[in-house]
């Protein structure tokens, strides 16, 4: 976690509270400036590159998959997803776990409060049902595993560029086309790749799968004013943040850490998020 001097604290408040600027020149409501890279990895469903910091640091986001074949159930009741069943799975990982004074174990807490988070405001929201290929006697779907790996220390200032990466990450899709048939023999569903047939071009071998991708909004709180896509120095001094989720400017999810906050600012990102453009 990066370590800051009392003076340096004081300063950074003296500058939210007294100037009513940010430390790194932005207005309240604007993301700090980021650059995206498409399909830097080969052999993945999808993958992408965030740069920040002027292009010094990165985020790699892949997504890679699995057919899942799962046998029914002989019963007429609906049987709960469990954790096993999940079609898509987060794991954030970063080369400097132990920089500048982060211990492994404070790591781990931040990597689980981010993983937590993002399955809450962003996964769960995500209709997968795309994902299911056969859901006759044996279910057939694609499991998808997203991996994140950050080139510098993990922190939770960086939420709001992982939460870009994650949306356009899965936006981006593709997956091998598949031909479901059914054996002949035992009249269970079998499957292969539309790639091994010859009478198809590459273009038939894959498909796009949609999904409609929640926002998340990362906002600080300093003296009860809001602030988007806080920096290390603004997580330093807020008491609390707010983590929001919405699709298509309605409000799906808020939650905080911290302090308790001001039932005001509740009203208040409901209306914010109508005003910030699509990220």
């Amino acid at each position: 976690m990066t370590q800051y001097s009392e003076n340096e604290i004081a300063f950074f408040k003296q500058l939210l509270l007294e100037f009513d600027e940010r430390i790194d020149g932005r207005n309240k409501m604007e993301i700090r400036k980021y650059g995206i890279e498409n399909n830097v990895i080969n052999n993945c469903f999808s993958s992408l590159k965030i740069t920040y910091n002027n292009s010094k640091n990165e985020i790699i986001f892949t997504i890679k998959g699995e057919l899942v074949k799962k046998e029914k159930k002989e019963t007429n009741e609906e049987q709960p997803e469990n954790e096993d069943d999940s079609k898509i799975v987060i794991n954030i990982d970063s080369m400097s776990m132990t920089n500048r004074g982060t211990s492994s174990e404070e790591y781990k807490i931040i990597k689980n409060k981010m993983e937590s988070l993002i399955n809450k405001l962003m996964i769960s929201k995500i209709d997968t049902s795309s994902l299911v290929i056969n859901d006759n006697e044996t279910k057939l779907y694609w499991k998808l595993y997203l991996d994140i790996f950050v080139f510098d220390e993990l922190r939770m200032s960086l939420f709001q560029l992982l939460s870009i990466g994650i949306k356009r990450t899965l936006l981006n899709i593709k997956v091998p086309k598949l031909i479901v048939f059914q054996n002949e023999i035992d009249d269970k569903f079998e499957y292969d790749l539309r790639k091994n047939y010859e009478d198809l071009t590459i273009e038939d071998s894959e498909e796009k799968i949609n999904f409609e991708v929640p926002n998340i909004l990362v906002f600080s709180i300093v003296n009860n004013s809001l602030f988007l896509d806080p920096s290390d120095e603004e997580m330093v001094i807020t008491p609390s943040s707010l983590f929001v989720s919405e699709v298509n400017k309605k409000l799906l999810n808020i939650e905080s850490i911290g302090d308790s906050v001001d039932p005001i600012l509740y009203s208040q990102i409901a209306e914010i998020i109508k005003t910030i453009k699509a990220l």
